[in-house]
Order: structure tokens, then sequence, then C-alpha cells
């Protein structure tokens, strides 16, 4: 990936020399730039005022409820970890973190795979639920997009939010769709091997 952005760069380069247009390219590097630090500032607070109540709603332990309600619905996707309430509940707070578009979704869904990884080991048990939760937390299923909405608000935009129903949508369509590709072709592939 790197060659393709020194391409880039060096292509739009060679091209501003060419046609004698070095200034405006210069213009344009320090107004992106500027544009670029303007946006992070933005975003940062949106993503400290985002972690803030993530964090009060997990110390209120309202993330270890919401993880205990959606439990025996996530053990019908991860069959492997009924029964099993350490690794499920972390499963289910990495779903939902993802779901609700807060920042910890990724080390949670690597503590996740961790704790499945001792549990299930590394067989075929193991592989199937570690695959079924990079699935669902790799698709997207997110109903309230929380950094796309900063971005958005960041940006100027005059509804941040409008994005959110037809995110969660794509997002499901495409957790739906991931989910059951990964069982057909799971059970073909079964099928071949034993």
């Amino acid at each position: 990936m790197n060659v393709v952005w020194i391409a880039m760069i060096a292509s739009g380069c060679l091209t501003a020399l060419v046609t004698g247009r070095v200034d405006v390219m210069m213009s344009s590097v320090l107004d992106g730039a500027q544009q670029a630090v303007e946006l992070v500032i933005g975003l940062t607070g949106m993503f400290c005022l985002w972690v803030g109540i993530e964090k009060l709603a997990e110390e209120a332990g309202l993330i270890d409820a919401l993880a205990r309600g959606v439990g025996p619905v996530l053990g019908l996707l991860f069959p492997h970890l009924k029964g099993r309430r350490k690794p499920l509940g972390t499963v289910a707070a990495s779903v939902l973190s993802n779901v609700f578009g807060l920042s910890s979704s990724t080390p949670l869904g690597l503590k996740a795979m961790a704790e499945m990884k001792e549990v299930l080991g590394d067989g075929d048990e193991g592989i199937d639920s570690m695959s079924t939760l990079a699935i669902v937390n790799a698709a997207g299923f997110c109903m309230f997009p929380s950094g796309i909405i900063a971005m958005r608000a960041a940006l100027g935009s005059r509804a941040p939010a409008l994005i959110s129903g037809s995110t969660a949508v794509a997002g499901l369509a495409a957790t739906a769709g991931a989910l059951l590709t990964y069982r057909l072709l799971g059970r073909v592939f079964r099928e071949r091997r034993g």
C-alpha cells in the first residue's frame, strides 16, 4: 500500500512541476494540513465525550447488565460458549460496544478471542467461535455510529446523525450476509473434509 501512496504523491508532484503549477500544489497541501488539524481537534472532543460516557456506563454496571441481557441471543451465534459465562460475557460486551459505536470494541474483541482460545482451544469449536466474532465485529452492524456522526459534525453537517438509520440497515445486512456465507461455506468445507 505504501507503494501506491508514494506513486500518487510522486505523480502529483511531477504533474505540478510539468504544468508549472507548483504554487497551487503547495497551497493545496498547506490547506489540507490545516483542515486535517481542525478535523482532528473536533474529533478529539467528541471522542473524549464518548469514552467518558462509555467509562461511566461500564463503572455503573450498565455494560455487564446489557451483556447478561443479550447473552441468550448470543448463545445462538456462539453455541460452543453456552454455559461459559466469562467468555460469553466478554463477547457480549464486545458486540454491544460495536453495536453502540463505542471505542472499546477492538480491545474487548481481542480479550474475547483470548478467552475463547483459552476455553475452546485451537480446534473447530474455537476457530468457529473466533471467526463468528470477527465477522460480527468486522461487518459493522452499528445502531449509533458515533465516530461517523462526530466526523460529520466536525465537518459542519446540519444533521450529522441522519445516516444512523441507513448505516444500521447496511451493517445489519452485511452482518447477516457474512454470517450466512460463513455458515454455508463452513458446512461445505466440513463435508469435504470429513
